[in-house]
């Protein structure tokens, strides 16, 4: 089975900082069509996040869960779209005081953990899989996973171009994806 990881904010819904409100999602352009159009193109579409605002204390993982939440309502209300899965990533290195969250983990990009994780429950081929993101740790977590793995990225102030693709948009990169298929 083959899948595409999104990264969630500044990919999918616009870049708020530590978001815990709900309330403060706001889908990008086009982006809820993108999603629908991978599920027509019979494509897991999976969301890996890192969110270290958890081990920072700013947020909970509650918190965490019904952003997440959100985020498929919005999709699904806009386009009719479908998020199979949210992975997320409440990890942090060395910033926090618990020490379930404040703690070196592969699940935190650039690492791969959380594709791995999801190519172990839903029998996807990582090889065969595709990342898109506005960063270079999703670039970065997309090779960790599989190296021929394809990965896509978006317009933002975190990346420099390492990806395998760019793309004008989470819609453009779904698209791109799309014709490498074709």
């Amino acid at each position: 089975m083959r899948a595409v990881f999104l990264d969630r904010d500044g990919t999918i819904n616009k870049q708020v900082g530590y978001c815990g409100d709900p309330a403060m999602i706001e889908l990008l352009p086009g982006a809820a069509q993108a999603i629908k159009r991978l599920n027509e193109l019979k494509l897991l579409t999976i969301v890996v996040t890192n969110q270290s605002a958890v081990a920072r204390g700013l947020i909970t993982e509650q918190q965490v869960r019904r952003v997440n939440a959100e985020v498929a309502l919005h999709v699904a209300r806009e386009s009719g779209g479908r998020i199979d899965a949210f992975y997320y990533s409440p990890f942090h290195p060395t910033e926090g005081t618990d020490p379930r969250y404040t703690c070196d983990s592969d699940w935190r990009k650039p690492g791969g953990g959380m594709l791995r994780q999801a190519a172990l429950d839903f029998r996807i081929e990582l090889e065969r899989s595709f990342m898109v993101g506005d960063a270079d740790i999703d670039h970065q977590a997309g090779k960790d996973a599989h190296p021929q793995l394809v990965t896509l990225q978006v317009p933002s102030d975190y990346g420099s171009g390492e990806a395998d693709h760019k793309a004008h948009s989470l819609l453009d990169a779904v698209e791109k994806i799309a014709a490498l298929l074709a």
